[in-house]
């Protein structure tokens, strides 16, 4: 069996509807403008990856990345910051690294990661790719 139901007093008669609150336009500079990825026409160097950076390495990218350590004043070895990775190279990214997470805060290996790398914002050597290539 089922109950009759009473009608509820605090109801709103159904001949008018709800009042709706006007529609207010979306603010104009809500959204940021996408970035370009990090390879097509930027002034800096994209990360080649953690891979890259090993003993044997001869690559204008590593003398770029060195010459910024420098101007950075982290390039404390006697050697000359060339092309070929080294110990050097290694120990001077590690500074760098150390300034960006002290107190042993993270990576400080000496091999590049994509933040700190980032961070340093190396010139670009390579070549910009092409559309369409």
């Amino acid at each position: 069996m089922s109950r009759p139901t009473k009608p509820d007093s605090t109801d709103t008669p159904t001949s008018s509807p709800p009042e709706e609150a006007p529609a207010r336009p979306a603010p104009a500079a809500a959204t940021p403008e996408p970035t370009p990825p990090a390879d097509t026409g930027s002034l800096y160097e994209p990360y080649p990856g953690a891979g890259y950076f090993h003993g044997g390495r001869n690559s204008a990218i590593v003398q770029a990345m060195a010459r910024r350590l420098t101007q950075e004043g982290h390039w404390e070895s006697a050697q000359t910051a060339g092309p070929d990775w080294t110990r050097g190279h290694q120990r001077a990214f590690a500074a760098f690294q150390h300034t960006l997470r002290p107190k042993e805060g993270g990576d400080v290996s000496g091999i590049p990661d994509q933040v700190a790398w980032d961070r340093l914002q190396v010139p670009r050597v390579s070549p910009i790719p092409r559309e369409g290539n």
